[in-house]
């Protein structure tokens, strides 16, 4: 690797506060309060507060001992230092350990599992989140770090989402899998779509440069099924072997230039100016739940959230989705 491929390794790393609020789904308020009481290591580059993926899962990793709280009162919400979070983000903090005491626990990284998580402690509930990949929250649910996983994984063999995935991540577990909403994946490409990437294919076409995401997350294992699907090698692809660990990471590579296309969704396209959408695949979000005594009151208490108008409205708000089958059962074990 050259200096200058080194360089603009280096610059990709660093993440602002929009970036870091997106990936710990917390509101950016709260991650300057993090940056300013030190919780959260912070670089000023000229008049800009600036981070590195390092320095934020090393906070992650900080507060896996510590009580995985969420709240919507401010004077109680992880890491918020009595400030109330801004939008439709909240506070929260990542955890593992033993579920005995603790708040309901839903893992994924999805705005909708915050949202469910933030009604939930509105309601008197308690509830926390636990940010991961959809290939990880499902982890977490079957080791016992978690109640709940928000996934959004694709299964070529049954040209579907989520329920083979909770089968074989989870097995002889007792689950209930409730539909959450339905998106498009697709590429993320320069405006214009300059090296025209149309098809799965396209990407096995030289000099397509991928921007690509990191093992376990949804729209990396959409990638590998499509690969898989064609009987393609991976490694004859430019950048596969690259791994951004948040979607803003792999949508500013295709923004700056270093690459040529990213897999994400329609919103993610929007983190950047410059870019396109083209749409490829409808994709499935959905919340795999545990089903334990202690779950059952929120699994009706999700029942009545995803029911609710107000809830469905915040949804669409965030992203264009379909919310057609929003708390339908789709799986039960």
């Amino acid at each position: 690797m050259d200096e200058g491929e080194r360089g603009s390794m280096v610059s990709d790393e660093f993440m602002n506060a929009e970036e870091v609020a997106h990936y710990l789904h917390l509101g950016k308020n709260t991650v300057y309060q993090l940056a300013k009481t030190g919780k959260l290591a912070s670089y000023h580059v000229g008049r800009k507060l600036k981070f590195t993926l390092e320095d934020v899962e090393a906070y992650v990793a900080s507060t896996r001992h510590a009580a995985p709280i969420i709240s919507a009162k401010p004077a109680v919400a992880a890491g918020a230092a009595k400030e109330q979070p801004d939008g439709d983000s909240i506070a929260q903090a990542a955890a593992f350990g033993q579920l005995e005491g603790d708040p309901f626990v839903i893992a994924g990284g999805d705005t909708v599992a915050d949202m469910l998580a933030s009604s939930l402690n509105a309601s008197g509930m308690p509830a926390s989140r636990l940010v991961h990949g959809s290939y990880t929250a499902l982890v977490n649910l079957y080791a016992g770090d978690a109640h709940a996983a928000v996934v959004h994984l694709y299964d070529q063999r049954s040209n579907g989402y989520n329920i083979a995935y909770a089968r074989n991540l989870a097995p002889g577990a007792s689950i209930v899998i409730v539909r959450l909403y339905g998106r498009q994946q697709g590429f993320i490409v320069q405006a214009g779509n300059p090296k025209k990437l149309t098809s799965w294919g396209s990407l096995l076409r030289e000099g397509v440069r991928l921007s690509n995401r990191t093992k376990g997350s949804g729209s990396r294992v959409l990638l590998d099924e499509k690969l898989r699907a064609m009987e393609a090698r991976s490694e004859t692809i430019e950048g596969y072997n690259s791994h951004a660990h948040v979607a803003s990471g792999a949508v500013k590579r295709v923004a700056s230039g270093l690459a040529d296309v990213a897999i994400g969704t329609e919103r993610e396209s929007l983190l950047q100016d410059g870019l396109d959408f083209v749409p490829l695949q409808n994709e499935w979000v959905d919340l795999v739940i545990a089903k334990t005594p202690e779950s059952r009151p929120y699994i009706r208490r999700i029942a009545v959230l995803l029911g609710q108008d107000s809830f469905r409205r915040s949804a669409r708000m965030l992203a264009p989705c379909d919310i057609s089958q929003m708390g339908s059962i789709i799986y039960e074990s």
